[in-house]
């Protein structure tokens, strides 16, 4: 280990928390969830919508970021649910990822607060979207989900298998059936997150809606050619 890796370490272990791999559910189209528990959790405060961040890799500072699905203070357990694409650090642990393993993690901390979010709602995403989508369910139940995906078969199963009724569309670069789905689902609040270029177009066309959303709610959590964005 070099004194960088050493001193990654050292720093590490004075911001993150341990938790322990309490069970890994193996989900279709490359889907993971994962149930962590800590005795920090019993401690924490969680909104629907906050941002747990966790170190795929010791010797390292890098941190990857997912949206807890729920959380139970009294038992000190969340849920991640972890979208394996590609080959980075992330996706490589929750390919490996097995109960009774450690990791290293830091929050909940703010990201989007879905309790400011009032039905009825219009839910964009992707791939990288599932995970905040479970967590509206917990605010309110007035949702039309609109998803692109590159395989969007697997993803409906997948929803379909986490209780949510959605529209899932083919990923195309014109997004012209997304745009048409999420204009036609309105009228209500706007969450849009995924892709950056997504969210972007999805924010833009909203203002041409014969109803436009009373709120719009936007957050990029990737961009083409970069890593995860916080």
């Amino acid at each position: 280990m070099t004194a960088l890796e050493r001193l990654a370490d050292l720093a590490g272990g004075m911001v993150l928390d341990t938790a322990r791999v309490a069970g890994v559910t193996r989900l279709p189209a490359d889907f993971v969830r994962v149930e962590l528990t800590a005795d920090a959790f019993r401690k924490a405060t969680w909104v629907p919508g906050a941002k747990l961040q966790f170190r795929p890799r010791r010797g390292t500072v890098s941190l990857r970021t997912y949206t807890p699905i729920g959380w139970d203070v009294e038992r000190g357990v969340t849920e991640l649910l972890g979208f394996t694409h590609g080959d980075g650090p992330a996706a490589r642990w929750l390919r490996q990822v097995a109960v009774g393993d450690a990791c290293e993690v830091f929050g909940p901390r703010r990201s989007i607060d879905l309790r400011a979010v009032a039905g009825p709602v219009v839910f964009v995403g992707d791939e990288s979207s599932v995970a905040l989508a479970c967590a509206l369910r917990t605010v309110t139940a007035e949702v039309s989900h609109v998803f692109e995906a590159r395989d969007p078969a697997g993803l409906t199963e997948v929803l379909a298998g986490l209780g949510l009724d959605a529209q899932v569309v083919e990923k195309t670069a014109d997004r012209a059936e997304l745009l048409s789905r999420a204009r036609a689902a309105g009228p209500g609040s706007l969450v849009v997150t995924g892709d950056a270029a997504t969210v972007h177009a999805v924010r833009r066309d909203s203002r041409t809606w014969p109803h436009p959303p009373r709120a719009v709610t936007g957050k990029a959590y990737w961009a083409e050619g970069r890593a995860g964005l916080d």
